[in-house]
């Protein structure tokens, strides 16, 4: 099985510290100012970033700037977005968030240039806040991708873990052209498991047809090109890690594992924590089964054999109650049920920490389900 791995979405958590004299007091707030760049056209301290504060913020952060690079062509590529200056006196006034741009993610020295910017201005890694792992292939070792969607739908495939997920697909006539072009039909096109309130959420999607309609993307059609892929069928299995994924126990070895720039470097790192997550999420046994424990049937072999950790969760709270549960849904549900109160307008943060919490508890699959019903306004 030929397939290529690539990070698709990097989010990293830091710390401004700019460097000061021994005489020179730290302030209790100091914001951080983009460095100074020089053009002298060489990868070192004088490298040419140019950056743009925008008119807006985020939902944590009120300053977000761009930032862009020189590229061969004499132009400019943007290379990261910063986002610093946090609303909430929770969040540690010295944060930034640094998100880099697909594009960059794909370039050979993306970890030189990476360094490079954070050193220059002074951000101190602390940890990744969201990863995207993605393998890119036309099939699966065994089987071929649209048929795994359509056998689950039927029932000849069952998952294993999760049970909550949503499938993708397009329905008309005409839309399989394996068909009549005026025969209805439905042609599957995704299936996920976990909600984006997650921990993590494994995703299986066709990237093909994403290029074709949502807007193409050459430099991931380089990488298909350098692997040999068939560009018109390739479909991508997506691993989206969030903050409260990154740590874990290898059970094999009872080591805590954290996912960091340190051992997300090497393609034989990077696959080691894809295919940790892939086994673990992403499993399916055919329909109907030979053994009464599901966990001693076979497995649907997907991927060739490759290394992986045994992954245990570590949970931050041991047994999720009823009493938390209130809590996140009055978070969830603060500025609607408190419009027109001071308290309204930190409607977002309480969200934001409505989602934490129930990372933190295991309570993301459950808020997932939650969340339509909860949209539903308090005040008619």
């Amino acid at each position: 099985m030929t397939y290529c791995l690539s990070i698709d979405w990097l989010a990293l958590f830091c710390l401004y510290d700019r460097p000061r004299t021994e005489e020179e007091p730290k302030p209790e707030i100091e914001r951080w100012v983009p460095a100074v760049a020089r053009n002298d056209g060489t990868l070192d301290d004088n490298y040419d970033w140019r950056y743009e504060l925008l008119p807006y913020g985020s939902r944590q952060f009120s300053r977000i700037h761009k930032v862009s690079k020189p590229n061969e062509e004499g132009g400019r590529d943007e290379f990261a977005e910063v986002q610093s200056v946090p609303y909430s006196p929770v969040i540690h006034m010295d944060a930034i968030i640094v998100r880099f741009v697909n594009r960059a993610l794909y370039t050979p020295d993306f970890w030189e240039l990476c360094d490079l910017f954070l050193k220059q201005n002074h951000f101190t890694f602390k940890s990744i806040s969201r990863i995207d792992i993605c393998a890119d292939f036309n099939q699966f070792a065994t089987y071929d991708p649209r048929q795994l969607i359509e056998d689950f739908a039927a029932k000849k495939l069952r998952h294993v873990g999760r049970g909550l997920g949503a499938m993708y697909f397009n329905h008309g006539k005409g839309v399989n052209p394996e068909k009549n072009h005026d025969e209805y039909g439905v042609m599957y096109n995704g299936l996920s498991f976990g909600t984006h309130a997650s921990d993590v959420r494994v995703y299986l999607y066709n990237k093909s047809f994403e290029l074709l309609t949502e807007g193409d993307k050459p430099w991931i059609r380089d990488v298909w090109n350098r692997y040999g892929l068939n560009q018109r069928k390739v479909w991508r299995l997506e691993v989206s890690i969030k903050a409260k994924g990154m740590q874990f126990k290898d059970k094999s070895t009872g080591e805590k594992i954290t996912i960091g720039s340190d051992n997300t470097r090497e393609d034989s790192d990077l696959a080691k924590i894809f295919h940790t997550f892939e086994r673990k999420l992403f499993a399916f046994v055919k329909l109907p089964m030979r053994q009464k424990n599901i966990t001693r049937e076979p497995r649907v072999l997907l991927f060739d054999d490759h290394a992986a950790y045994d992954r245990g969760v570590i949970r931050n709270v041991t047994g999720s109650t009823r009493s938390e549960k209130i809590i996140i849904k009055a978070l969830y549900q603060l500025a609607d049920k408190y419009r027109g109160a001071e308290v309204w307008e930190h409607g977002e943060e309480a969200q934001n920490f409505a989602y934490m919490l129930a990372g933190a508890c295991d309570l993301g699959e459950w808020m997932g389900r939650k969340i339509n019903e909860w949209e539903k306004p308090i005040h008619k």
